[in-house]
């Protein structure tokens, strides 16, 4: 029976320890999967707000092609993220919605020439 008990708390103890060992890998991956569901989430609700697109630069803006491939933005190669947006000179109207501000690595935003 004392034989039973110490495998079984020995058997416990393992599961512990491999459970945190992965816990201690995972936040970082989620941060980044996280950061890259953010960055598009934040790039379509700024889409969603364009009332007028006259060159239709933002059709590439779906779900079917990585954010990172869309007209006019640009990421960073290691963290996939978004760092700039150049969509000067195509007369887009509409608001800039406060999700743009979730866009943490965004360093080169070209959008103030469309604001109205």
């Amino acid at each position: 029976m004392n034989m039973r008990i110490s495998s079984l708390w020995f058997t416990c103890l393992h599961v512990v320890l491999f459970s945190a060992t992965l816990l201690c890998f995972h936040p970082k991956n989620t941060t980044c999967a996280l950061g890259n569901e953010t960055d598009q989430l934040s790039l379509l609700r700024f889409k969603a707000e364009v009332e007028k697109d006259p060159f239709d630069v933002l059709a590439s803006w779906n779900s079917s092609t990585h954010y990172c491939k869309w007209h006019g933005v640009t990421c960073s190669l290691k963290r996939q993220r978004v760092t700039s947006l150049n969509l000067k000179g195509y007369a887009l109207r509409g608001l800039i919605p406060p999700e743009i501000g979730s866009l943490s690595f965004l360093r080169e935003p070209y959008l103030l020439p469309w604001l109205h």
